[in-house]
């Protein structure tokens, strides 16, 4: 049964069309001060469900030329989720301890999303082009201003940590990734989705290889020669020396994805490699780097990719902690950067010029477990296999969007909305990573899972429950007396 109603004009009319939150007067007066009146709308916003980002939506407008009724109703899909997805995000800095809400860092963050929200859901309904023009310039101003959050949210945790549970830190700045990268997909889409009309219209030609901001015939194998072409003139650049690399496998391979996300995943992971190697280079004095492999496979509906380095490995009490924002690293970067370039940074410094795929080589802890949140956003994964004193395996598998979309039983796919406690979240995360059962994770209350699983999920939540149980209870007996 579809999620969604066919038009988003139909559903997006009903809720934005209230003079008073809707008129331009309305629009020219705020000046995002946190009223009463402003966090009551915020709320009223935030109370409502989102629907997860679906690949049906993503390529809805498959078929060339776009029309005008495709870019009107992709806004009216874009008005009517992003202000709501927007809203959750203020309420979760409104949940964080108040100390921590007071850190500049962590406040100029929420001010951030709150302006977004306050620009975005004063739009009245948009029932034509000129309208449309000018809520898409401002949803690609808000857009690019949420995509440099990291730096400051990561240096406003840091100095509030001992504030803050290491679990409540994982567990927010996941939220808040998880979020900006959903917010970014719609946002992005819709904004391509408009150049790529007005293009259309302006030269009259179609480029099919492109739906706003999906390459339907992207290259996996052309995308990791020129990251690692990149990633080695960094290396070069910082370390004055880097190893070389080939690629192999089925080179000629195509996915259907989002070009930015593989680009960040691919430096990321390039990064690590790269620089492990010539480390561990220096480490046992060898006489020349090892060569990187870079192997492209193929599967059905996905493609897969192995990057394979010498760098010596990681540590079997480091591995279970790879995939984890790295606080104490962060906290002695000055230490572990003391000899390059990036010494006497601060860490915000240091993160914000690793933004992208433009910074320095080594990084700061955020790379990896982010690389991991992208690369599973459209049902891929990330694993790293480690022969200490030797390298790394590092496995990449990404489901083609198109692929995800057309395949027989992706269609059959039915998703249902729960609503659970932070704790027995986390035990569904853990259990998801066996299963994949989760469609999408939405935020820190809220999954949108597999129909099919539903039975599987109950009766592993009962077991847990059940030791759980048995633990406090055991816990409780009296002492023979």
């Amino acid at each position: 049964m579809s999620l969604r109603p066919k038009s988003y004009r139909q559903l997006v009319r009903p809720l934005l069309q209230n003079p008073a939150l809707c008129s331009a007067n309305h629009l020219k007066r705020r000046h995002y001060s946190k009223s009463h009146y402003d966090e009551q709308l915020v709320y009223k916003y935030a109370s409502q469900k989102i629907n997860p980002v679906s690949i049906g939506q993503l390529l809805k407008y498959r078929r060339l030329p776009l029309s005008q009724e495709n870019i009107l109703d992709s806004v009216a899909y874009s008005q009517a989720e992003l202000p709501v997805r927007l809203a959750k995000r203020v309420i979760s800095f409104h949940n964080l301890p108040f100390i921590v809400g007071t850190n500049p860092h962590i406040a100029r963050v929420y001010n951030q999303y709150y302006e977004a929200f306050d620009r975005l859901h004063a739009f009245a309904p948009i029932s034509d082009l000129h309208s449309e023009w000018e809520f898409t310039q401002a949803l690609e101003r808000q857009t690019q201003v949420l995509a440099d959050v990291i730096p400051s949210l990561a240096q406003g945790i840091l100095e509030c940590k001992q504030y803050m549970t290491r679990e409540g830190r994982t567990a927010f700045i996941n939220d808040l990734i998880r979020s900006r990268i959903g917010l970014r997909v719609i946002g992005e889409q819709h904004v391509a989705l408009s150049y790529q009309f007005r293009n259309e219209n302006h030269t009259q030609e179609a480029d099919d290889s492109w739906v706003g901001a999906i390459h339907t015939k992207l290259l996996p194998a052309r995308m990791m020669e020129q990251c690692a072409h990149l990633v080695q003139n960094m290396c070069e650049m910082h370390y004055g020396t880097a190893p070389s690399y080939f690629l192999d496998g089925d080179i000629e391979e195509t996915i259907s994805y989002i070009p930015s996300h593989f680009e960040y995943i691919a430096c990321e992971l390039l990064k690590n490699a790269f620089r492990a190697t010539v480390d561990f280079t220096a480490k046992i004095d060898r006489s020349a780097h090892p060569p990187i492999q870079i192997t492209i496979t193929k599967g059905d509906g996905y493609v897969g990719v192995r990057i394979r380095d010498q760098g010596g490995g990681i540590s079997k009490g480091n591995m279970r902690n790879v995939f984890e924002y790295s606080w104490s690293s962060m906290q002695s970067s000055e230490d572990s950067t003391g000899s390059s370039a990036m010494a006497g940074m601060s860490m915000q410094t240091n993160l914000a010029l690793q933004q992208g795929v433009g910074g320095p080589i080594a990084g700061l802890g955020f790379g990896l477990p982010m690389a991991r949140l992208y690369a599973g956003y459209f049902g891929g994964s990330l694993d790293v296999v480690s022969m200490e004193g030797f390298g790394c395996d590092v496995f990449l598998k990404l489901r083609s969007i198109e692929g995800s979309h057309t395949h027989p039983m992706a269609r059959a796919i039915k998703g249902v909305f729960i609503e659970c406690e932070p704790d027995i979240r986390e035990v569904l995360l853990m259990l998801d990573a066996k299963e994949k059962f989760i469609i999408e994770d939405l935020d820190s209350r809220h999954l949108f899972i597999n129909a099919a699983h539903l039975s599987y999920i109950q009766s592993q939540l009962d077991k847990e429950l059940e030791s759980t149980v048995y633990e406090v209870e055991a816990m409780q007996q009296p002492k023979p007396v």
